[in-house]
């Protein structure tokens, strides 16, 4: 038999509160290493302000946070970055006006320490390390032959596309997706859930989403929070088959896929 994978992710009892409202409401589960990890709920259930406590977009008002049993707790976005957090969110933080490769190109710099600035032989060859890996990345996430093109320019689905393709030139060990299908087509969809699931094994990744299929499709584990409160996480059979969450969740008989 083999050892379980390690937990990467460990919440403990955490809360963020906005005055007298408590949109999470110490919250505590972990997130193995290699998972494919969903948050569902519906809207309210504070999944996005969740995010925003793992990403560091958000200061909790109370419990802890380990990565790989550091606490980062109170560590600022960019550490958290750099110690391999990288999240795509609901709204574009794509820069809309520069390339589809400079969008990557960016990210990969920052990773590499090596700026954009004038630094001699040294930079040039981190840049150009730097644009292999953009173009490698955009090669894995379906956006070949669209270099060249605006970000302003690419549809709604390419746009996702190229968020992930910004998030993994991070080099990320968690990767968060905040509603990464919000918007699409099937067809969108279904191209970006093949993208997920090929990403390798070294990349952990916790997605919030609403399309159930989707989710049962991708994840190992599921997460289902309820009015800020953590109610359930298991596996997608005992998640369907869980009455607390038909109550809580769907209001119905049967978590439906």
């Amino acid at each position: 038999m083999t050892d379980p994978a390690p937990d990467l992710l460990r919440l403990r009892g955490v809360s963020k509160h906005f005055g007298s409202f408590r949109a999470v409401d110490d919250v505590g589960f972990t997130v193995r290493a290699g998972a494919r990890h969903a948050v569902i709920g519906p809207n309210g259930a504070g999944k996005s302000t969740l995010f925003g406590l793992v990403s560091g977009t958000l200061a909790a008002t109370a419990g802890s946070l380990l990565l790989d049993g550091r606490d980062v707790t109170r560590l600022p976005v960019h550490r958290r970055v750099g110690l391999g957090i990288a999240a795509t969110f609901q709204h574009s933080s794509l820069f809309l006006p520069e390339t589809v490769l400079e969008n990557v190109l960016l990210a990969a710099l920052r990773r590499a320490g090596a700026g954009t600035g004038p630094g001699g032989r040294r930079k040039a060859g981190a840049r150009a390390a730097a644009t292999a890996r953009a173009r490698a990345l955009l090669e894995r996430v379906g956006l070949p032959g669209r270099h060249d093109v605006p970000a302003a320019e690419l549809s709604h689905g390419e746009r996702r596309q190229l968020e992930v393709a910004v998030a993994l030139a991070t080099e990320p060990r968690l990767l968060l997706l905040d509603e990464p299908a919000a918007g699409m087509s099937p067809a969108e969809t279904e191209r970006l859930t093949r993208l997920i699931a090929a990403l390798p094994d070294e990349v952990t990744v916790l997605l919030i989403e609403h399309d159930l299929d989707m989710v049962f499709e991708l994840a190992d584990t599921v997460t289902v929070m309820h009015l800020g409160n953590h109610l359930t996480t298991g596996s997608p059979d005992e998640v369907r088959a869980s009455a607390e969450v038909q109550s809580a969740y769907l209001g119905t008989t049967e978590v439906s896929t």
